[in-house]
């Protein structure tokens, strides 16, 4: 018996109970990027919390597969949590959103779940807010979502943060004319993650691969920076037309977003691989100082919606919302106050109207509900952190 009590007070590891200024904060940072996704012309979706497991597990990588929280419904049938709401709302589109007007432009605020190991800061249940563009495959359409993600993190008040860009079509021109199996091609694009040169050096060189191509991609780890590595970026991957194209259309999304007013805000990395399977163009990580791991990350996944039988371009990001929470307290503190503005007694008409008034001027006003004298009042409204109280006989103190 006392074991079952001890169990029933506790919460299983990965989850939080948010209360108060916690909850006031994250409240808060959700608003602000709901607002800024409306003002960018998307609309919201809320996907179902779970559904069947073939449909999440489709297309995700093994490691999310692995995370997946899944049990049995009563039929039989193996359901899920969410893992990744990018995976339902592709399903969404392709079954129910295919006649509606080009492209769609949706943004989601959703729980995940994700059975990850215990590690620092890092939870089993997290909040992801994020943006899909769906059936716009051009290059402008890559720098909408961009320049949104850091306009996104600039509304929340995030100053010192950098977004990390790459192209997974660079990566997969130079790799998949190969004879590489499986096993081959993940250490390789797990040596260029890590950007471990001298792993990387030894892979390629026991790869059955021409010395143009085993240049290109020792090459990658080290182009990272600004515009200035787009010539060496253009002399040393440009073996074959598709990396050529694939490289030009990069490009001509950091020119876009340069004149968007984002570039400064980017770091581009032609190294940078990306662990969701479905991405094919562009692949993106957000950072922000004080935190040792992504706050958000989004690309281009053209092929995901013809799993679900409507092939269509379509580009998204998700931002970790108590990562980028996190970041904001190292930062800059991130105040907030539940204090109310006003403390007043109940009783008298008049107070009362002055009560309703101040609603309507959006004033955080507590009623004070004890039968207190005025010394007890003051010190509740003190305690409070109250900036003045209205009696009951219609005078007022400022504190």
């Amino acid at each position: 018996m006392l074991k079952s009590s001890f169990i029933e007070r506790q919460l299983p590891h990965g989850v939080a109970d948010l209360y108060f200024e916690d909850a006031a904060r994250k409240t808060r940072a959700e608003t602000i990027l709901r607002e800024t996704f409306s003002r960018a012309s998307f609309s919201e979706v809320i996907p179902p919390t779970f559904e069947y497991y073939e449909a999440l597990a489709a297309e995700a990588s093994p490691q999310v597969r692995e995370e997946i929280y899944r049990f049995p419904d009563r039929d039989g049938r193996m359901l899920a949590l969410r893992a990744d709401p990018t995976i339902p709302i592709a399903r969404l589109i392709a079954t129910k959103l295919f006649d509606r007007p080009l492209p769609l432009r949706l943004f989601y605020i959703a729980n995940v779940f994700r059975h990850e190991e215990p590690k620092a800061s890092l939870r089993r249940e997290f909040t992801q807010a994020g943006v899909e563009l769906i059936g716009a495959g051009t290059p402008q359409a890559d720098a909408e979502v961009i320049a949104l993600t850091v306009n996104s993190l600039r509304a929340l008040g995030l100053q010192e943060f950098r977004v990390r860009l790459g192209a997974m079509d660079v990566l997969n021109a130079l790799l998949e004319p190969l004879a590489l199996n499986d096993t081959q091609l993940e250490l390789i694009k797990g040596a260029l993650e890590r950007k471990n040169e001298r792993a990387l050096n030894d892979l390629l060189r026991d790869a059955p691969m021409t010395w143009e191509t085993r240049r290109a991609l020792n090459a990658l780890p080290s182009l990272a920076g600004g515009g200035e590595i787009w010539a060496r970026a253009f002399e040393e991957c440009c073996i074959n037309e598709r990396a050529r194209t694939a490289l030009e259309r990069l490009q001509t999304i950091w020119n876009f977003l340069d004149a968007l007013d984002v570039s400064d805000a980017l770091t581009l990395d032609l190294g940078m691989v990306r662990g969701m399977a479905y991405y094919t163009g562009i692949v993106f990580e957000g950072f922000a100082r004080g935190i040792g791991f992504s706050i958000l990350s989004g690309g281009r996944y053209d092929k995901l919606l013809a799993h679900f039988g409507n092939a269509l371009p379509a580009c998204g990001f998700a931002i970790g919302v108590e990562r980028v929470l996190a970041a904001l307290a190292l930062q800059s503190g991130d105040e907030i106050s539940l204090a109310p503005e006003i403390i007043a007694e109940m009783g008298n008409a008049e107070v009362t109207a002055r009560v309703a008034q101040a609603f309507a001027q959006n004033k955080r006003i507590e009623w004070y509900l004890q039968n207190g004298a005025r010394a007890e009042i003051l010190t509740y409204a003190r305690a409070r952190g109250a900036r003045a109280v209205w009696f009951n006989d219609g005078s007022v103190e400022e504190i």
